[in-house]
C-alpha cells in the first residue's frame, strides 16, 4: 500500500509518522498561544450611562432568574 521507514529496528509507515508530525505542530502551536481566562466575562463598554445601567439591570434579572430556577 504505502511506503515504510525502519525506525529503531520497526518498520513505521509513512502515514503514521506524517500522523505524528501533524500532531506535533498542533502540540508546539497549542503550548505557544496565550492562555486566556475563560472565567471572566468580557467587559461590557457602554456608549452612555443609560445604556450600562440597562445592561447590568438585564444582567442582574438573568442571574436571578437562573438562580431561581435551579433546585
Amino acid at each position: 500500500m504505502g511506503g515504510y521507514f525502519n525506525i529503531a529496528g520497526r518498520k513505521v509507515a509513512t502515514h503514521h509518522l506524517v500522523l505524528g508530525v501533524l500532531a506535533g505542530y498542533g502540540l508546539v502551536i497549542n503550548a505557544a498561544l496565550p492562555k486566556t481566562d475563560k472565567t471572566q466575562p468580557p467587559p461590557i463598554n457602554p456608549n452612555s450611562k443609560e445604556e450600562g445601567d440597562f445592561v447590568a439591570k438585564f444582567l442582574e434579572s438573568v442571574e436571578a432568574e437562573e438562580k431561581k430556577n435551579k433546585h
